[in-house]
């Protein structure tokens, strides 16, 4: 009797009841999807629900028909860091894949992911996403500095679709338990990139459509959002050793005053506003300052020392597709045995 292949990838995503209607958008273009290899769908219900699990589970493979899910449940701890941990911990197979609830996919998507981690020396890979039903670009912005080189865009990856070794994703340090409700992306991007291993947007393969009217965004319109990102924007100073305004923490500052108070707080945010925030997140900062300290550390110890929200430059990108050749045949050859030279100084 022959034994089935295991999964190649994991399709992850983490969701809440509130969201139901977009995920059946979502499993409807995973269904639409010409998978060439074994893959798995795997939800995990962020959510600590009064129902009872298997009520829930009837409810969503009724969505899925007859794709490969599986349902898990998040109810200790469902913050985002909390669900984002357990879907890596759940995943058994070589690739992941992060995908948000409230997306539609556009495109042979995983075909040119995969092309480009088994031929480009990177750690993980997004595709980009339109706003809506418009032809208007959301992720990557225009104006995020980037670099454009060997069929990627080289930069942070903002969610949505976030694609790339399981193993690494953990050999790293996995999600930052700190991370709670927003930066999770953010900080892990940083923490790739410090650690040899770029990040970028495939941009020809597709697209997504990201729905802006679903409930409960972190980003958007999830209450107490401001003391989220505060939350996020201070961790980030102290695990980073940005504090200080130096030059290379300039930008981190800059973006800190004129793009994220006031997307937190809204325009024209104040004194009393900011300052009420920041007591509210006293407490809390005094519990996890042991934990903020050793991870600060840790970061020391990175083979690049970038600041948060660097600018990568083309020498920057050299400099760490160079050291991630070296280091990233581990996680090749678990996926494709002996792996093809990459297109890096071709």
């Amino acid at each position: 009797m022959l034994k089935s292949r295991p999964p190649l990838w994991t399709v992850s995503v983490l969701t809440i009841p509130q969201r139901e209607e977009f995920l059946g958008r979502l499993f409807d273009g995973l269904r639409e999807i010409r998978w060439k290899r074994p893959w798995e769908l795997l939800v995990v219900y962020n959510w600590d629900t009064d129902e009872e699990p298997y009520a829930v589970e009837r409810r969503l493979r009724k969505l899925a028909k007859k794709l490969p899910l599986s349902v898990h449940f998040n109810t200790r701890k469902p913050t985002i860091s909390g669900g984002r941990t357990q879907q890596l911990a759940l995943c058994k197979s070589p690739l992941i894949c992060f995908l948000d609830d409230d997306l539609t996919l556009h495109g042979e998507l995983f075909d040119a992911i995969e092309d480009r981690l088994r031929s480009l020396p990177v750690g993980i890979v997004g595709i980009p996403s339109l706003v809506e039903d418009t032809n208007k670009l959301f992720k990557p912005r225009r104006s995020t500095p980037h670099v454009d080189a060997h069929g990627m865009r080289f930069m942070s990856i903002q969610g949505m679709l976030v694609a790339g070794y399981r193993r690494l994703f953990q050999d790293i340090g996995g999600f930052n338990p700190r991370r709670e409700f927003w930066g999770e992306w953010t900080e892990m991007n940083l923490r790739m990139w410090r650690n040899g291993f770029p990040t970028g947007y495939v941009m020809d393969a597709g697209y997504l459509r990201h729905w802006h009217g679903a409930p409960e965004s972190p980003t958007r319109n999830k209450p107490g959002r401001q003391d989220h990102v505060l939350w996020g924007l201070l961790c980030t100073a102290l695990e980073y050793d940005a504090i200080a305004l130096r030059p290379d923490t300039e930008r981190f500052w800059k973006l800190v005053e004129e793009r994220y108070l006031a997307y937190s707080f809204g325009d024209g945010v104040g004194p009393r506003e900011l300052l009420g925030s920041v007591l509210r997140l006293v407490p809390r900062l005094a519990i996890e300052w042991p934990h903020i300290a050793e991870f600060r550390e840790g970061a020391r110890k990175h083979p690049f020392q970038f600041a948060p929200f660097h600018d990568i430059t083309e020498d920057d990108l050299a400099e760490v597709m160079e050291y991630a050749e070296r280091h990233v045949a581990r996680y090749r050859r678990t996926v494709w045995g002996r792996s093809r030279s990459s297109l890096v100084g071709r």
